[in-house]
């Protein structure tokens, strides 16, 4: 009887941290392992388009504005300066050899310290919510200037055909990259 419950707990153990279904974020909570079915679009091209962060605000355009109907558009935030960036992107090019649904949107981010001046209290409030609207922190610098802080890089959303959103970086108290580890899992699991 000993054995039988051993067997058990065994099993339970091997599912809870093995099983090929789950993996752990970068938070340690397990999170379903969904890898996306190709859709029915084909894109020509290479699928990459960089944009920059700054005229995008100045736009008033958020990043779900990036994502296309009908194909898997992953946006990448990202500095110059970051490695896990790097690394991250010079698997792009085969991922998107074998997943021709897929559009990636690089966004860069302002490099080191970036100080904006504002006219009136009104200019202030506009720009904290406009910054507001995006899945990573700022910071009040002053009573006039803002410092845009990113909550590490590369920060990482994905919205499915019907550009919903998929998976997200979210900072918060503790800075949740499930958005990355989704994406790493994805392309490990594309080979």
């Amino acid at each position: 009887m000993k054995n039988i419950i051993f067997v058990i707990i065994g099993i339970a153990v091997y599912m809870f941290f093995f099983d090929s279904n789950t993996f752990r974020s970068d938070s340690g909570r397990s999170v379903d392992l969904f890898i996306p079915d190709v859709s029915a679009k084909q894109r020509s091209g290479s699928g990459i388009k960089n944009y920059e962060f700054d005229t995008l605000l100045d736009q008033n355009r958020l990043f779900s504005s990036l994502a296309k109907k009908g194909y898997y558009t992953i946006i990448e935030g990202y500095v110059n300066t970051c490695s896990i960036c790097k690394r991250l992107e010079a698997g792009f090019p085969d991922f998107l050899k074998k997943r021709k649904d897929v559009l990636i949107r690089k966004v860069h981010f302002p490099e080191g310290r970036v100080s904006i001046s504002f006219n009136s209290p009104s200019e202030i409030i506009d720009y904290h919510e406009r910054l507001g609207r995006y899945n990573f922190n700022h910071v009040v610098k002053t009573n006039n200037a803002y410092q845009l802080t990113v909550c590490g890089t590369p920060h990482i959303e994905i919205y499915g055909p019907d550009k919903q959103l998929i998976a997200t970086d979210m900072c918060s108290e503790k800075i949740l990259k499930s958005g990355l580890a989704f994406l790493r899992n994805w392309m490990e699991a594309e080979g």
